[in-house]
């Protein structure tokens, strides 16, 4: 018996991805950050301005703001603080901004 089953698989049947890459699903930490972002279109934040405001860990604004960037939907900006060092701001891009 264990000789027909190494050699058994299902043909024909597929596998259904819950979470494809590059979607956005409705409630997560990246469509929460980015409907915050379209309700003050034009404005820098910093990453700690994010994450108080939206109430979300740290890592979950930090995965949200890579995605966001690379896909380019925002833009970042390194900004220099007296006596601190530089420190990246977020804002939505002009592309985003007149949707």
């Amino acid at each position: 018996m264990a000789g027909q089953l190494e050699g058994w698989h299902e043909e024909g049947a597929r596998h259904n991805n819950p979470r494809p890459a590059g979607v956005i699903r409705p409630g997560s930490g990246t469509d929460v950050l980015l409907r915050f972002l379209r309700q003050s279109r034009g404005r820098w934040f910093f990453h700690s301005e994010l994450v108080l405001a939206l109430g979300r860990s740290k890592g979950e604004i930090d995965w949200a703001l890579l995605y966001l960037v690379r896909e380019g939907q925002v833009e970042s900006r390194l900004t220099e603080l007296p006596a601190r060092k530089p420190v990246l701001r977020y804002r939505l891009t002009n592309r985003q901004q007149a949707l």
